[in-house]
């Protein structure tokens, strides 16, 4: 890799941890991680919430598949430090889908 790109991308991942998303995202992280049994369960939630995702049908799978999960995990979804940490996540992640969006919108690949 080129020499000022590779300083541009070390300064733009700088860009990015100065973000509020990933700051909040790393505050909430260290938090759970501090209750290794709650951590656990946020990870197991996301495995299964991936897994449920990657086979969901539209035309074959109902709404009510997607309900049963919400339903079975509830109170697992209703823990402040479960629910905080995933949803730093989730808004770091979606700041990251945008940026890479971005980034190839403006490539001729």
């Amino acid at each position: 890799m080129d020499g000022r790109l590779y300083d541009d991308v070390i300064n733009f991942t700088e860009c990015i941890k100065d973000t509020p998303e990933y700051r909040e995202y790393q505050e909430k992280k260290h938090r759970i991680e501090e209750f290794p049994e709650l951590m656990e369960k946020a990870e197991l939630l996301k495995r299964q919430n991936f897994e449920l995702y990657e086979s969901y049908d539209s035309e074959r799978d109902s709404v009510e598949k997607i309900r049963k999960f919400a339903d079975k995990n509830e109170e697992i979804f209703m823990d402040p430090l479960i629910n905080d940490y995933l949803t730093a996540e989730g808004d770091f992640c979606r700041m990251l889908r945008e940026i890479l969006d971005m980034t190839m919108e403006r490539i001729d690949f």
